[in-house]
Parts: structure tokens; C-alpha cells; sequence
């Protein structure tokens, strides 16, 4: 998965920093089918940056836990999103 930052200062101009290769246990992530929606925001309070990939192909989110330091993100294998002990899903209308 490739995933770029975008960066607003204010109301001045936007950054586009160059795209990166986004790993988990040493191997590129790579959704089963369609397209890639990732987010980086702490999911488990512990002060660092989780990555939730959501999926275009039938709404499932997996959840990579960072088990790397603050500044220096590191992911090992995701666990699917699930919310009352079953596979929680995005619909898509």
C-alpha cells in the first residue's frame, strides 16, 4: 500500500510529502480486492499511531497495532475490526 500525507499550514499552501511503501512484518500491505482507505490515529490510547486499512471490497477494516516507538511506527499482522464479537463492517450503498 502507498499511502502520502497531506499537510495544510493554516490557509497557506498544501504539502504533498512523497508516498511511502506502508509495511506490516516486513511485507507491503495489500488489501484482498478494490481500493485502500488508511487512517493513522492512536486506536488504543497507548500514545502511539495505529493504522486502520478499510477496504473498498465488502466494507471490512483491518487494525494494525504499532508496535514500533513514537516517530518510528513499526506494524506486525492486523486483526479484522470487529465490534460485539463479529466482523464489523462499512457499508457501501
Amino acid at each position: 500500500m502507498w499511502t502520502s500525507l497531506l499537510i495544510a499550514g493554516g490557509l497557506g499552501a498544501v504539502d504533498l510529502r512523497a508516498p511511502v511503501r506502508v509495511e506490516a512484518g516486513g511485507v507491503a500491505i495489500d488489501v484482498e480486492h478494490g481500493h485502500a482507505a488508511p487512517l493513522f490515529a492512536d486506536l488504543d490510547g497507548d500514545g502511539l499511531e495505529d493504522l486502520l486499512v478499510g477496504q473498498f471490497g465488502g466494507g471490512k477494516l483491518r487494525v494494525y497495532k504499532n508496535i514500533g516507538l513514537r516517530g518510528a511506527p513499526r506494524f506486525d499482522e492486523f486483526k479484522w475490526f470487529t465490534a460485539d464479537g463479529s466482523e464489523g463492517t462499512v457499508p457501501c450503498a
